[in-house]
């Protein structure tokens, strides 16, 4: 999301829908049994915003990824939620866009102890690099998926017996999940029984949205959503998950709020910011910075807990 269209919002109290305090748990999740008292452990960071030069910054980041690591259940797996560097999707030069990769990597990558998984953001994109006479080659998301250690824009791994699904929500086009993408996927989820995590960088389902002062159109007039802010086809999205309903989770950014909203047998969780309101004090609509911790069983439960940070 832009900085411009933020900065006029007002700052809110943080509510949101099914949110309580710190801890939040899957209301169908089970009591633990001796099948299940081994989770696997995740950490899901989205929109850090790491910029350029700032050495503050930097320390923050860092410092958060050695904390997050050091804890007494220390997470096995890393999962990036886009929007990771600051932005190179403006007019940033090819140097301002190359510092911030490079950061990410020294910063970020070359800190972490276990594996990481991305998906890419709206930030993330290079998009003076898209070639017109080309579009099917994405070379604008190149330098993200090379730093981001990601073998596609879009792709899939097992981690702790969950499949993870990695969409590229952003196109040239608009915010939407291209049609090459959408066989693979549901190729890919007819092929298990895995219990799944679908990460995207726009969330697939929020009630965020509407917290957003600029979406408020006045009594009678309805909420007017911006495109950019959720995929199209969300109906057919949610349709497809009741198909295999082993999507049991599917995780979000963007929007730097934090929800849950749960919907036939699938949660969509949007995971806040890292960054807060991009570094600036206050939080956004009452959200600090935050990151969200998961604990994933092999039997398909879940719980998940939102991590305030400095």
């Amino acid at each position: 999301m832009s900085l411009a269209r933020r900065s006029f919002l007002q700052t809110l109290l943080g509510s949101s829908f099914a949110l309580g305090g710190q801890r939040l748990l899957a209301a169908s999740e089970p009591e633990a049994s001796p099948e299940t008292a081994k989770p696997f452990t995740v950490a899901f960071l989205t929109d850090t915003h790491q910029p350029a030069g700032n050495q503050d910054v930097m320390q923050k980041v860092g410092s958060l990824i050695d904390g997050i690591q050091a804890r007494e259940a220390a997470p096995e797996l890393f999962v990036f939620g886009g929007d990771n560097v600051m932005a190179v999707d403006g007019r940033q030069s090819d140097e301002q866009a190359d510092i911030q990769f490079q950061q990410w990597q020294e910063n970020v990558n070359d800190r972490l102890k276990v594996p990481s998984l991305s998906c890419i953001g709206n930030h993330d994109i290079r998009w003076q690099d898209h070639d017109k006479e080309n579009p099917e080659s994405y070379r604008e998301k190149d330098r993200a998926t090379k730093t981001y250690g990601m073998p596609a824009r879009y792709y899939t791994a097992k981690h702790g017996g969950w499949q993870f699904f990695l969409l590229d929500t952003f196109q040239y086009q608009g915010c939407e999940i291209d049609e090459a993408q959408w066989k693979w996927l549901e190729e890919e989820l007819a092929k298990s029984d895995l219990p799944a995590v679908v990460v995207t960088h726009a969330p697939l389902m929020s009630v965020t949205h509407f917290y957003e002062a600029s979406t408020d159109k006045g009594i009678g007039n309805g909420y007017a959503i911006p495109s950019g802010w959720s995929p199209q086809r969300l109906n057919d999205l949610r349709l497809l998950f009741r198909k295999y309903p082993r999507v049991k989770l599917c995780l979000s950014g963007h929007m730097h709020t934090v929800d849950r909203v749960d919907v036939d047998d699938t949660t969509y969780i949007c995971g806040g910011a890292v960054s807060g309101n991009w570094w600036t004090e206050g939080g956004y609509l009452g959200y600090p910075n935050c990151w969200i911790e998961l604990k994933l069983f092999p039997d398909g439960a879940w719980s998940h807990q939102r991590h305030e940070t400095s």
